[in-house]
């Protein structure tokens, strides 16, 4: 029986992204689940192999506005209770440290966006996100909003703007706010999302020096991505 997948996800542009590729090349079955639009109060947290939670524009501090947020936490608050295996990637990882009980909030140091390499902790040289070390790729970055690391867990890469980017949570929880899983398609359409954080005269300055990094950055981090998630699923036990 193969393993089965359920992503959550919040916007076309962002998805699964290269992530996806490697579940179906490891043999799991995916549901994606667009959650703006999908009743989740059915959902059973325990049901999935492995739940995986995309990004999205919308704030964890507007779930009044988006009500499906505030029942993806409580999903994530039963799942990463019980260690079920569970994904974060930026939005989806403020998810997570919202249910486990962390503030997340608009980032001081202002809207991160581009590619720039991550710092690892010691701890992280002993964990499948030693595979996104800045000596082996640069890392992309697009969120405005950030979280205290939650009591109890680990905190693996930082960035030179934010200090929480990765962390994990028991045995096979692991929040990315970070962009590992970001595709070259992706990555067209995903310029005119930060021109509204722009000064008017930086903004073409600005896309051509990001369209520049797509073309040497992607094909790197996609390598490393790829080892990073396989090694993590092996590590959860579900390789």
């Amino acid at each position: 029986m193969s393993k089965t997948a359920v992503i959550f996800m919040h916007e076309a542009n962002e998805g699964s992204g290269s992530f996806g590729d490697v579940l179906k090349e490891s043999g799991f079955g995916q549901m994606i689940i667009h959650t703006p639009q999908h009743n989740l109060d059915g959902f059973d947290a325990f049901d999935p192999d492995l739940l995986m939670v995309m990004g999205g524009p919308m704030g964890v501090y507007e779930a009044d506005r988006y009500p499906y947020l505030a029942r993806e936490i409580e999903i994530l608050e039963r799942r990463l209770k019980a260690d079920k295996p569970t994904l974060g990637v930026c939005l989806g990882a403020q998810l997570m440290a919202k249910a486990l009980g962390a503030n997340v909030y608009k980032g001081k140091a202002g809207y991160e966006y581009g590619w720039s390499s991550l710092t690892l902790t010691s701890q992280a040289r002993h964990h499948p996100a030693q595979h996104l070390s800045p000596e082996k790729t640069s890392m992309f970055h697009d969120h405005g909003d950030t979280f205290d690391l939650p009591q109890g867990a680990t905190l693996l890469a930082s960035s030179a703007r934010y200090q929480n980017q990765i962390f994990a949570h028991g045995q096979k929880a692991l929040a990315l706010q970070c962009h590992p899983e970001v595709t070259e398609s992706q990555l067209t359409d995903w310029p005119i999302y930060v021109t509204p954080h722009l000064k008017p005269a930086a903004k073409a300055e600005a896309i051509a020096t990001i369209k520049a990094d797509h073309v040497k950055n992607v094909g790197p981090l996609k390598t490393q991505s790829a080892l990073f998630l396989k090694s993590w699923l092996s590590t959860v036990g579900l390789l």
